[in-house]
């Protein structure tokens, strides 16, 4: 399906379900407008659900960062060598009686922005014994981000990196679509967690589904009970 299969089928789902969560029909008993809302949902859900993409195995980037790795001497003087430049950098002028708390020469990532294949190769060895690193309050995250740093740098001088790096561009789109149907047959909801895998992986989608979805906002009411009458829906069939 095309994206805007896609996003068609979204709207039209949160159209339907509102519509069927603020049914009133004087013809039915309560008992009938229960059954007539789990026949609606039944059917918005099997039309979600079938729309849901197949995803794509997701590229594996552990050989391209395993060539990084020094595989002779040479490789680990090299290495070596590149590591006392990035220190040299990073932590120009810092007394060393200070902890090296803090960059006071260039920031490593600007160091990241501009390195080569050999210094990414030296950044990534030396990221988690760095010493400000060692003593930072936000340790893992920092280091995660660093990591991403390196990445993204390395498909822009790898071709191997950079290869893969479109192998997973190229996942992405049908990964966050089959969150945001996922969660939308389940819950009724486009949820913040899908829409943001949709918004990194396909931003004009991510802009038609969320203009088209203010269709259903219209229906007064219908933010409250579409949950409420899936609650009720489920706990029904449970």
């Amino acid at each position: 399906m095309t994206r805007t299969d896609l996003t068609t089928t979204a709207v039209q789902a949160r159209r339907d379900l509102a519509a069927a969560a603020t049914l009133r029909d004087t013809h039915l008993t309560p008992e009938g407008l229960r059954a007539r809302q789990r026949a609606d949902v039944d059917r918005i859900r099997t039309t979600v659900r079938a729309a849901i993409p197949a995803i794509p195995e997701a590229p594996d980037r552990g050989p391209v960062l395993d060539t990084l790795r020094p595989q002779t001497a040479d490789d680990h003087a090299a290495l070596s060598r590149e590591r006392e430049k990035v220190r040299a950098l990073v932590y120009a002028g810092q007394d060393p009686s200070q902890g090296f708390e803090r960059e006071p020469g260039m920031r490593l990532q600007d160091v990241i922005a501009r390195a080569d294949r050999t210094r990414l190769a030296a950044i990534l060895d030396d990221l988690e014994v760095m010493p400000h690193l060692l003593v930072h309050d936000d340790r893992d995250r920092l280091l995660a981000a660093y990591e991403g740093l390196v990445w993204e740098r390395l498909t822009q001088v790898d071709p191997a990196a950079l290869a893969i790096a479109e192998q997973e561009s190229a996942a992405a789109e049908p990964a966050a679509w089959a969150a945001v149907l996922t969660d939308l047959a389940d819950t009724g909801d486009l949820t913040p967690e899908s829409l943001a895998l949709l918004h990194d992986a396909d931003l004009d989608a991510y802009r038609l589904l969320v203009d088209g979805d203010r269709v259903h906002i219209d229906v007064p009411g219908s933010q409250s009970a579409i949950p409420s009458m899936l609650a009720g829906v489920d706990s029904a069939t449970a």
